[in-house]
């Protein structure tokens, strides 16, 4: 066998090849040089290096999420809310990998899988970055848009002062529209059944 072959019909390196044929690597370099082009020798590199980092050779095999050098965690959706990586149990926003982590903490806390359909999570404070559980509160879409209509020009309100705000307004609902309430909850709690108003 010679340089050729082992050349053309192998992934070794030109150390490799001379070690092989019990050369010096000047004299495979020197062949190599002469006979193949630049661009030849060039594609060979390229695809024995991506060859070298297959399989369990990948030094990124495995890999994910805080193991991964270019992993950043929690990051802005450029609103001023905070989104982290998707937890797996989380059912919400199908095909996205990122979700709010206000929605994430809401739902750990309130043993949800996702936020109900025309619900909000709400932020006591009015800082969309203060995820902490005591500053945000489940709300369905039109009570947000009340009580930041009925808050205009406050400045810091508590969890507590909007949750009797909220427990208030609830107060007038008829029976129908808070089972509808309690029952879209649920369904995000793994369909836990819920008594009907008439029951």
């Amino acid at each position: 066998m010679d340089i050729k072959h082992y050349y053309e019909n192998t992934q070794l390196t030109l150390q490799q090849i001379a070690d092989t044929l019990g050369v010096g690597y000047k004299v495979v370099f020197n062949y190599v040089k002469r006979n193949y082009s630049s661009v030849y020798r060039k594609q060979r590199k390229v695809a024995n290096y991506a060859t070298s980092k297959q399989g369990n050779k990948n030094p990124m095999l495995g890999k994910m999420l805080d193991q991964h050098p270019r992993y950043k965690g929690v990051v802005s959706d450029g609103k001023g809310y905070l989104m982290v990586v998707k937890p797996v149990w989380y059912t919400g926003r199908k095909g996205s990998h990122h979700v709010f982590q206000h929605h994430v903490v809401v739902c750990e806390e309130e043993g949800l899988t996702q936020i109900p359909k025309g619900f909000v999570v709400h932020h006591c404070d009015g800082n969309p970055q203060n995820n902490d559980y005591d500053n945000l509160l489940l709300m369905l879409m039109e009570e947000h848009a009340a009580w930041h209509s009925s808050q205009e020009g406050a400045t810091t309100i508590s969890k507590e002062s909007t949750a009797k705000w909220l427990e208030a307004r609830r107060a007038g609902y008829s029976q129908d529209i808070v089972y509808s309430i309690r029952e879209r909850i649920a369904a995000c709690k793994g369909g836990q059944e819920v008594t009907s108003p008439a029951e």
